[in-house]
């Protein structure tokens, strides 16, 4: 079929009309997909925990490693640069990655001075998740490999502050070579003393601070990589309505929340008024978790509290509380200015 000079006009001027129609009746929260693409890069370094110095695997020199946001339906790509002296691999905590990079999850490590890239994988579902070592996982989690991977949702609720907070544990005594058994040893689960949200110590004395304005919404995402239950109050009161990704089935303001070893909520406060308002943490031991623990050291020693005939330290008796609860201690303080006091 032959079209002349002047139909050829008019079907290119149609197609366009529709093009532009098209592209004004967008939904206003349409956002093309994206390939993305990371490289992240394990080395060894030193890092300080309450005077204590910790030989740790890190991403890009960071524990945690650095944030990867991306929007949900993006391709992800995230090549592993393997600059340290141990086998590493790559695990994805939440995403559905699908079979072949979920056979990559399982089967490929990368040796030391390789390199290797995981995916493609499409970002979903949207939420809070992580990423983390995927060889030997439980000694290379407890020596700083992991991160937070955001995967923005397209019908997302605007926030003023998004922000990201990953809670860890680590044992002074591995710090001093003092443990029995490697880093994320199940016997060495209670001698976890010292608690970490991003780098920073939780002792009470430097919490994380956040300024806000009166009438702001602030979302807090976060995650526990460590192995102990994390528990968080505030007083103001909180909205959960995001675990593990999810949307809750039911919104409610909450004081309290207890955030077990892998899981992740997200958080929603409002900044009102003006002054300072605190979330507190403190960890406390399920009572059967403590039980089974009590009768494995009933079963290695006979006493509550011996001399360690090797390093000559003192266990603690379990039983006396100091390893079951932990005092409360500041761990955010929320700063509002422009309101009513």
């Amino acid at each position: 079929m032959k079209y002349n000079n002047r139909t050829l006009r008019s079907l290119f001027a149609f197609f366009q009309g529709a093009l532009v129609a098209a592209l004004i009746f967008l939904p206003a929260t349409f956002v093309y997909a994206e390939v993305k693409e990371f490289t992240l890069t394990v080395t060894e370094k030193k890092i300080e925990l309450n005077g204590n110095t910790f030989n740790v695997w890190a991403y890009d020199g960071k524990v945690p490693g650095p944030e990867i946001r991306v929007r949900e339906g993006d391709t992800v790509k995230i090549k592993l640069v393997n600059k340290s002296g141990a086998k590493h691999g790559l695990f994805f905590h939440g995403i559905h990655v699908g079979a072949r990079v979920s056979e990559q999850e399982q089967e490929i490590v990368v040796d030391p001075g390789y390199e290797y890239t995981y995916g493609e994988f499409i970002a979903k579902p949207a939420g809070t998740h992580l990423y983390h070592c995927g060889y030997n996982m439980a000694e290379h989690l407890s020596m700083g490999l992991y991160g937070a991977i955001i995967v923005e949702g397209k019908d997302d609720i605007k926030y003023n502050k998004d922000l990201v907070y990953i809670l860890s544990d680590w044992s002074s005594k591995a710090a001093k070579g003092e443990g029995h058994h490697e880093a994320g040893h199940p016997m060495t689960l209670m001698d976890n003393d010292i608690t970490t949200i991003n780098d920073r110590v939780v002792n009470g004395d430097n919490p994380i601070s956040i300024d806000a304005k009166n009438g702001e919404k602030i979302r807090l995402r976060l995650a526990n990589i460590g192995h102990l239950p994390q528990t968080l109050r505030y007083p103001n009161g909180f909205i959960i309505t995001h675990e593990d990704g999810y949307p809750v089935p039911k919104l409610e303001t909450q004081n309290e929340l207890t955030i077990h070893p892998g899981k992740r909520f997200d958080l929603s406060i409002s900044a009102e008024g003006s002054g300072k308002s605190v979330f507190y943490h403190s960890i406390t031991m399920p009572e059967g978790a403590m039980q089974r623990w009590m009768r494995l050291q009933s079963e290695k020693q006979p006493s509550s509290s011996h001399k360690d005939a090797k390093h000559g330290g003192e266990h603690n008796n379990i039983a006396d509380g100091s390893m079951i609860h932990s005092k409360e201690a500041p761990i955010i303080v929320l700063s509002v200015s422009g309101g009513v006091k």
